[in-house]
């Protein structure tokens, strides 16, 4: 039936429609002079409000939506969608330089605004040990967490298969959140014998979330390009470990690299299989003197990568059509 239904979402239903209906005679309860389309499912609404209301039209594009991990035809059905429709926006916004330059290139836009995804930063407190209580892990061990979906195109299975083959026992990984892999997870942990060193913990709400983050010492981001979207990646996570103050191992891809090592908070490099990942935690973990640099430039980095800062800047946006 699961699959049915993902099937009929695919390749029967109108998805633009689909949107249309849901949120359209809703949406005229609300007189704007501004309307933000939040992502492409809302764009054909976005038109159709600020049609209506003679208002001005926003797209925010918080990723490259057409070129998702979807069916081909899925992938053209979306792309037509915003083909047709962004340029009777008036502003264009996204989520970093290079998908910008990809909506710029397709779309022959001028110029698309960039709005970081960042957290509102509030002062760290002292070490939180929560994660190391809460899975009886000594306070002279490590912890490495991903948090986030557990799904497709993060390479998660082969996160848990590196622990394995891992030389330094001080280290664990923690997997907080949930999504379609937790069983496989979960089998995978028990079946390679992990579960002292492997730890998964249920997610939490967002204003929990980054109270919880601060109690490890690392964040990983080990995403795949599978995908142009993920190619081009900047994942709430990010700014979330920014946020906690919280060095970062990511994969080797282009906003990664550009966020991560240009800021000097952390490394990238290969994280396509469980004895690259190995070499590439150790490797992390090897340096307190880097990892003290990290955290230092962090102190620095968390600020200007604020929501306080990127908030000002949609703000600065929105004015400009007084």
């Amino acid at each position: 039936m699961r699959l049915l239904k993902s099937f009929a979402w695919r390749f029967l239903v109108d998805q633009e429609r689909f949107y249309l209906n849901l949120f359209l005679a809703d949406g005229r309860q609300h007189v704007a002079d501004i309307v933000v389309a939040h992502d492409l499912p809302m764009l054909a609404v976005g038109r159709a409000l600020a049609s209506e209301f003679g208002a001005r039209l926003i797209y925010d594009s918080h990723e490259l939506y057409s070129a998702q991990e979807f069916a081909r035809g899925q992938r053209a059905r979306w792309a037509k969608i915003e083909r047709r429709y962004i340029h009777a926006c008036d502003r264009v916004i996204t989520v970093n330089p290079s998908i910008a330059r990809e909506l710029e290139a397709r779309y022959g836009l001028t110029e698309v605004a960039v709005i970081h995804n960042a957290e509102r930063i509030k002062p760290l407190g002292p070490r939180s040990w929560y994660l190391h209580e809460c899975f009886g892990i000594p306070r002279e061990h490590r912890v490495l967490l991903f948090q986030g979906g557990f799904s497709a195109g993060r390479n998660l299975l082969e996160l848990v298969e590196a622990m394995l083959l891992l030389r330094d026992s001080g280290v664990h990984l923690v997997l907080l959140g949930d999504g379609q892999l937790a069983d496989a997870l979960q089998r995978l942990i028990k079946r390679k014998g992990l579960q002292s060193r492997v730890h998964l913990h249920p997610a939490v709400a967002q204003t929990q979330l980054l109270e919880v983050t601060a109690a490890a010492d690392a964040g990983v981001i080990p995403y795949q390009a599978i995908c142009l979207n993920n190619y081009y990646c900047t994942p709430n996570k990010l700014f979330e470990f920014i946020a906690a103050g919280l060095p970062i191992l990511a994969s080797d891809l282009p906003e990664l690299r550009r966020l991560v090592e240009g800021n000097q908070i952390g490394c990238v490099g290969d994280l396509t299989t469980p004895l690259a990942m190995a070499k590439m935690i150790e490797q992390f973990f090897a340096d307190e003197l880097r990892q003290q640099c990290w955290r230092e430039r962090l102190a620095v980095v968390r600020q200007e990568l604020s929501w306080q800062r990127e908030g000002e800047n949609l703000k600065h946006l929105y004015r400009a059509f007084k």
